[in-house]
């Protein structure tokens, strides 16, 4: 039980964390953003000049070069405005030279997606990162912070 509750308790900080990097760049990019109280809100993360966005913060999944969600997070990505995924820096001999990179993904546009069965017979969808949909408008340069994603990340549990 109390792996399952630090493995929770990381999840809910790791989310908490990329969520300040993305506020904190769209703020600097001269945005009224307006973040969430509630950590568990089901409509969105933030707002972003008037819209929600979401904000996700995960190591990708480097074997398919995307981000992976969980199949009931799609319709609320959809109906964001914008989605931003921090990517995690990867654990041992995986190195990602994008690690710490900030992802915007236009959720108004169509966008590519797959479906894919990973570890555990679980199913995602997974987000390519190379896609028209899909840039980088920032990155997280500082180490303790990049460290701090990593320690948080329960990917390599």
């Amino acid at each position: 039980m109390a792996k399952e509750q630090t493995v929770d308790v990381k999840k809910v900080m790791l989310g908490m964390v990329g969520e300040r990097i993305v506020a904190h760049l769209l703020r600097k990019q001269g945005h009224m953003v307006e973040e969430s109280l509630d950590p568990f809100d089901m409509q969105k993360d933030m707002l972003l000049d008037g819209n929600q966005i979401e904000v996700k913060t995960q190591v990708p999944f480097m074997m398919e070069d995307s981000f992976g969600v969980h199949p009931s997070q799609l319709k609320k990505m959809v109906s964001s405005h914008r989605v931003y995924f921090v990517s995690v820096p990867t654990s041992g001999k995986n190195v990602d030279p994008n690690a710490g990179s900030i992802y915007e993904l236009d959720s108004t546009t169509e966008f590519k997606c797959h479906r894919r069965v990973v570890s555990g017979n679980r199913e995602v969808i997974c987000i390519p990162r190379v896609q028209s949909a899909m840039k980088i408008i920032g990155r997280v340069e500082d180490p303790k912070l990049l460290q701090t994603l990593k320690d948080l990340s329960t990917s390599y549990m």
